[in-house]
């Protein structure tokens, strides 16, 4: 058996990951639906910092069948930022909000509100989802995280499996604004931590 030389040296300690924006994407049938997903996230996660503005969701019938048409979606960050390990525990949070805020028809639980948690980073952007794919990381028991967008030349570029609501030049916009803030609160940050 051959032994090989590594050039590098592993690290002994794992490192605090850097912290990141929390971000939900609320997509609902309703105005009042829309004031207690937001009531209800103010809740689990503290101050919104932010939100993009309400868009028609036409991209796609796939939750008409449960929620029905006309549906809205914004995206909202929050102000306190997050460890990215927490990704997990914030779908489940969110889970559980759609759950609350649901209306029985015909003996089944149907969401007034979809909400989607994710990772907001200067680097990319990450949504967790109970649908697995290939393109999905397994970071909890039936929940995955998908990089959605990854940061490059300027701009948040999609992937192939990028939704298109998040293919928006207002979606763009809004990413590039939430990332200007968190580079504001990087450098704010490293000044402290100077001192």
């Amino acid at each position: 058996m051959r032994s090989f030389a590594f050039c590098y040296k592993m690290p002994i300690d794992l490192q605090p990951s850097t912290p990141v924006a929390l971000v939900c994407a609320i997509l609902a049938d309703s105005s009042d639906a829309f004031a207690d997903a937001k009531i209800g996230l103010l809740e689990y996660f503290g101050l919104p910092h932010a939100a993009s503005e309400t868009y028609d969701f036409d991209f796609t019938s796939y939750y008409e069948a449960e929620m029905g048409t006309g549906l809205r979606k914004q995206l909202v960050c929050f102000t306190q930022q997050i460890d990215p390990a927490e990704l997990a525990t914030c779908k489940r949070q969110t889970i559980e909000l759609e759950k609350a805020l649901g209306r029985a028809r015909g003996g089944t639980l149907r969401r007034r509100a979809n909400i989607d948690p994710g990772l907001l980073s200067t680097e990319s952007l990450v949504l967790a989802t109970t649908k697995p794919a290939g393109h999905r990381v397994c970071i909890a028991p039936q929940l995955y995280a998908e990089v959605t967008l990854l940061y490059q030349q300027g701009c948040y570029q999609p992937l192939e499996w990028t939704y298109p609501d998040y293919r928006t030049d207002a979606m763009q916009r809004f990413l590039l604004y939430m990332r200007s803030w968190l580079l504001r609160v990087r450098s704010r940050t490293s000044a402290k931590l100077r001192l």
